[in-house]
């Protein structure tokens, strides 16, 4: 059987069967034993063999590749059960026996189908291949409508699809909210290509909103128009007011002065102002003891605890300058926010205006003060000399060292004023000094006339006077002669005064008063 497949090698074998050597020739004695001897084999005559046409295509009939397989195959299954069957009969077959081509009817349908199947094969991976390529490069957009644009771009990031953005106004979609998109929810997007969103500004700025009575509007009817206009720019602002009641209307302002609030438009600023009432704190801080501590103390604590700080200036003689001297209220006590907390700071010791009416004019003059004192004496016609008249600062007013201390000014009186005599002790010169020292500065308005006589006194020197060694008003007129010095010899004793005018002359009225 060796041998005979051995004709269907690839070098015999190119798709149609040849004969071949002892293949072409078969005798009909069957095959001997292949078990026999040579001896045998040679001691038997030889037989007369019968030439067989054989059954093989020839040359000029070519056989397909296929069909050459099947019929290898069925020859030698034939052979195999032929030999099966000598085996068995055990009669002798001759090597040489003749072979028998048969085809397989079923050959043909069972290629078409294997031939048919590994088409169906190869058509679903491709069309798995081109649906997994497909998925890998595409993917399915959301509904991006009415959510905010930061979410599709974040989704364009992870899925490798660029987002492009378009803006227009919208009242109804808020800012950056998403109002249309150029592919449709649910469909495929290749990814690398762009996705077109349209996103919203908001509202227009430019649209002209007509402004309500807002003084006539609580603060929750306020709210809810600005809500419904979407005026952003229409600030509520709400306040603690002691004198509104909670949500009245305290006031609005525009930034803009000059804006006429009949023009107002969305994007114009006006700010409105409600009361949210009277603020009301819970008294729960406890007031520690600031006494002869620094006032700075007393005052950061106060700040802290958002209290008002009010601060009094007070005299001790036993704390020091700008200690606490006291509080209100006390070491224990509670307070809110808001409420007012008082501390009285130490000015030292004072110094204090004595009441100089208790003095003398000498003892006002020896007494030891730290505030600077001037002492000085007035004509007065109704307090006896030496009386107290006034003092510029009132008695017992206190003053601290630190303070610009005062000049205390004390007048005493001298009582009425008194003429002296002044003939031939003065001259014409020497009255409005004398007039202004002796009577003007201290209080006495006292005014004289002078006129001139012949006598023999040098001249200019005083020879007459009207009035003189009396008691005279705190306001009077005199007159005065001067000599002209015209006269031989001299008068030391002045003439007697009858009351007549013996001048030759009428008198020379020169007015005089004590300021001059």
């Amino acid at each position: 059987m060796s041998d005979f497949l051995s004709n269907f090698s690839p070098d015999n074998y190119d798709g149609k069967k040849k004969p071949t050597g002892n293949s072409e020739k078969k005798t009909n004695e069957p095959v001997g034993d292949q078990n026999a001897s040579g001896a045998e084999q040679a001691s038997k005559p030889a037989e007369p063999t019968t030439v067989h046409q054989s059954e093989e295509p020839t040359a000029s009939e070519p056989m397909s590749r296929s069909a050459a397989r099947q019929q290898t195959q069925t020859t030698e299954a034939k052979a195999a059960s032929s030999s099966t069957e000598k085996i068995a009969s055990k009669e002798p077959v001759s090597r040489f026996g003749k072979e028998e081509t048969e085809f397989d009817p079923t050959y043909k349908k069972r290629r078409q189908k294997k031939i048919l199947l590994i088409a169906l094969v190869t058509a679903l991976a491709v069309a798995v291949i081109g649906i997994v390529y497909y998925q890998m490069t595409h993917v399915k957009v959301p509904d991006f409508t009415a959510q905010d644009l930061s979410e599709a771009r974040t989704w364009g990031m992870e899925e490798g699809v660029a987002i492009k953005v378009e803006q227009e106004y919208d009242f109804d979609k808020d800012v950056n909210q998403v109002i249309d998109q150029s592919v449709d929810p649910d469909k495929k997007i290749k990814k690398g290509a762009t996705l077109t969103l349209t996103a919203s500004l908001g509202p227009d700025p430019e649209e002209r909103l007509e402004l309500p009575d807002f003084s006539a509007m609580q603060v929750t009817e306020a709210k809810e128009w600005v809500a419904s206009n979407k005026a952003e720019n229409l600030s509520l602002i709400e306040q603690f007011d002691d004198n509104v009641a909670a949500e009245a209307f305290i006031k609005q302002e525009a930034a803009n002065k000059e804006l006429d609030l009949a023009e107002y438009k969305r994007k114009d600023r006006l700010s409105v102002y409600y009361s949210k009432g009277k603020e009301v704190f819970e008294k729960n801080i406890e007031v520690p003891d600031f006494t002869g501590k620094a006032k700075s103390e007393a005052s950061e604590w106060a700040k802290k605890n958002d209290l008002k700080y009010k601060e009094e200036t007070v005299f001790s003689d036993s704390v020091a300058l700008d200690l606490v001297v006291s509080q209100e209220p006390v070491k224990g006590s509670k307070l809110a926010k808001k409420e007012e907390f008082v501390v009285k700071v130490s000015k030292g010791q004072a110094l204090t205006v004595p009441d100089f009416s208790q003095y003398t004019i000498e003892e006002a003059q020896g007494l030891e003060s730290k505030i600077p004192l001037q002492v000085s004496t007035v004509y007065s016609d109704q307090v006896a000399y030496g009386s107290f008249l006034s003092q510029s600062e009132e008695a017992g007013k206190e003053y601290s060292e630190s303070d610009t201390l005062p000049t205390v000014k004390v007048v005493y009186s001298l009582g009425r004023p008194y003429l002296k005599d002044i003939r031939f002790q003065a001259t014409e010169g020497d009255l409005p000094k004398l007039f202004f020292d002796e009577y003007k500065s201290k209080g006495a308005n006292v005014y004289y006339e002078i006129y001139y006589v012949d006598s023999a006194e040098p001249k200019g020197t005083v020879v007459e006077m009207s009035r003189y060694g009396e008691f005279i008003p705190l306001e009077t007129w005199i007159t005065i002669g001067i000599s002209r010095g015209n006269l031989q010899g001299s008068t030391q004793t002045p003439p007697a005064d009858d009351g007549g005018d013996d001048t030759d002359e009428p008198i020379s009225t020169a007015g005089s008063n004590a300021t001059e």
